[in-house]
């Protein structure tokens, strides 16, 4: 099973950084460094939906696995959507999920069609951000400089990736 790349407008290699080497602008990592729930704060902020554009098992890139503890990549359930505000999207967000972390009650995390995974991931038992990894993606990427976040969160002990790509207008219209 070949590795697959994230999303088509990202490029196939991010480089992360520890959250504390971050050089974002105070508002840029208010945002970044937010420790709860984006789903629930980017509610606040509008009518909120989620629209899914790929969902398939996969393999994580070799980044992702290494951010997951992995000594190789190894299958996983992989997710992109946009989160929207008002009908426009502001986020793209990218999800690895290990098969291995999806058993038992963790299984729903697989299924969330057009649902939030954060609606899900911070539900009793809450998940835990073990890691937060930050990035700015270069001004000659499709998207444009796009300012991002990866969380490792760990749900009932199980690891889960999730990459969060703030677009340009979501800092022009929604970001106070």
């Amino acid at each position: 099973m070949p590795a697959t790349r994230p999303h088509t407008h990202l490029p196939t290699q991010i480089i992360w950084q520890p959250a504390n080497q971050t050089t974002a602008p105070a508002h840029i990592n208010d945002w970044l460094l937010h420790p709860g729930s984006l789903t629930q704060r980017l509610r606040q902020h509008g009518e909120f939906t989620v629209l899914p554009q790929h969902e398939w098992q996969g393999l994580p890139s070799i980044t992702e696995a290494t951010l997951l503890g992995m000594a190789q990549p190894q299958s996983a359930q992989l997710r992109e959507v946009l989160l929207a505000l008002n009908g426009t999207p502001v986020v793209v967000a990218r999800t690895v999920l290990p098969l291995t972390s999806l058993a038992g009650a963790n299984a729903t995390l697989g299924r969330m069609a057009n649902r939030s995974l954060g609606s899900e991931l911070f539900e009793a038992p809450a998940a835990t951000r073990d890691a937060l990894w930050v990035t700015q993606l270069p001004t000659h990427n499709p998207l444009g400089p796009l300012w991002g976040r990866q969380n490792r969160y760990l749900k009932r002990g199980a690891p889960l990736l999730v990459a969060e790509f703030f677009l340009p207008i979501f800092w022009q219209q929604f970001a106070n």
